[in-house]
């Protein structure tokens, strides 16, 4: 699918939701990403391949999160009031918003939130188009919860719950998706599932809430999405935004209020969405 213009993605969007028969209080989930990526599409930061295309092992990637993972829990105590010794999952959301790479991959809830992402870094004339990825996730929900590697993992954890009973809840079994330190690495009841798990994250910054984040936590399977996009009725589709479109749709999003400063809301986003009009009309 293309679309020309703010009012052709809305139309387009809305025809999707009639195709999927998408009630309309359900959610559909929106991911922008640019078109010269679509090597590496629908990949999470952590497993996308250097520049020469080769890909670390995963074991190895999955060390570096965790590396990563601990010493942002560490250092970012200080620069934040959350309590992030509280709960292992804050730290894990808010690096991720922070750009550091993990196996998150960002949707937002609102189609001009991505629509804006989709275009907001480009330079004028723009040298490459943008995709926005629609997808079903309610749909996405249910084909999880059914695959044979998510009952595989609600086993393991259910065997290591029992062995830990004070330590862990039977309910908490996603916890499986956390970055491993190197002694639970070790143990094969906690290993990483190969499936990704949808996570509706709570607003920990206003940066969250003003993006309307929704996440897809990875497992070990970097490709799992992009293949499933390619299965005959998969609800996970594609609108082609090209070069010619992008000024316009630009200046209609700023004309709807979607702007830098609305989407961060901060001095940062601030500076930029000011930065941006002096571009323009420079």
């Amino acid at each position: 699918m293309i679309t020309h213009s703010l009012d052709d993605y809305l139309s387009t969007v809305h025809l999707i939701r009639e195709e999927w028969e998408i009630q309309d209080h359900k959610d559909l989930w929106f991911r922008a990403e640019d078109e010269t990526h679509f090597k590496t599409r629908l990949q999470p930061c952590l497993y996308r391949p250097k520049d020469d295309g080769k890909r670390k092992p995963i074991d190895g990637l999955l060390e570096l999160e965790d590396d990563l993972y601990r010493e942002f829990t560490r250092c970012a105590t200080q620069l934040t009031e959350l309590r992030l010794e509280d709960d292992e999952w804050d730290p894990y959301f808010l690096m991720q918003h922070h750009g550091v790479p993990t196996r998150l991959l960002d949707w937002s809830d609102g189609a001009l939130i991505a629509l804006h992402f989709a275009v907001r870094n480009k330079s004028m004339p723009p040298k490459s188009g943008s995709v926005v990825y629609v997808l079903d996730p309610s749909w996405l929900v249910e084909l999880l919860e059914k695959h044979p590697d998510t009952k595989d993992a609600e086993r393991r954890w259910a065997k290591y719950n029992k062995l830990h009973p004070f330590d862990t809840s039977a309910d908490d079994w996603d916890r499986l998706y956390l970055p491993l330190d190197e002694d639970d690495a070790e143990s094969p009841l906690l290993s990483t599932p190969k499936v990704p798990l949808l996570w509706d994250s709570p607003h920990i910054s206003r940066r969250v809430a003003a993006q309307r984040s929704r996440f897809m936590i990875f497992g070990t399977d970097p490709l799992w999405l992009s293949d499933l996009a390619k299965h005959r009725g998969s609800r996970l589709h594609s609108i082609q935004i090209p070069i010619d479109a992008i000024a316009g749709i630009k200046q209609a999003l700023r004309d709807a209020g979607v702007t830098e400063s609305v989407v961060y809301p901060d001095l940062d986003g601030l500076g930029r969405e000011l930065r941006q009009v002096w571009e323009g009309r420079r």
